[in-house]
């Protein structure tokens, strides 16, 4: 059985009609880059 993997070391390998593929560096599984979760990255100017 494999270990989860969160997917967040990727690469693009091909573009092809608008669509991105990437593969992820940690598992090696390929898929579309729309298929990923977008990650909300707090923004470095807001203080707390």
């Amino acid at each position: 059985m494999q270990a989860f993997c969160d997917h967040s070391n990727t690469e693009v390998i091909a573009r092809r009609d608008g669509v991105e593929y990437v593969r992820c560096l940690g598992c090696g599984q390929v898929f579309e880059a729309d298929d990923l979760e977008s990650v909300p990255v707090p923004d470095e100017d807001e203080e707390d």
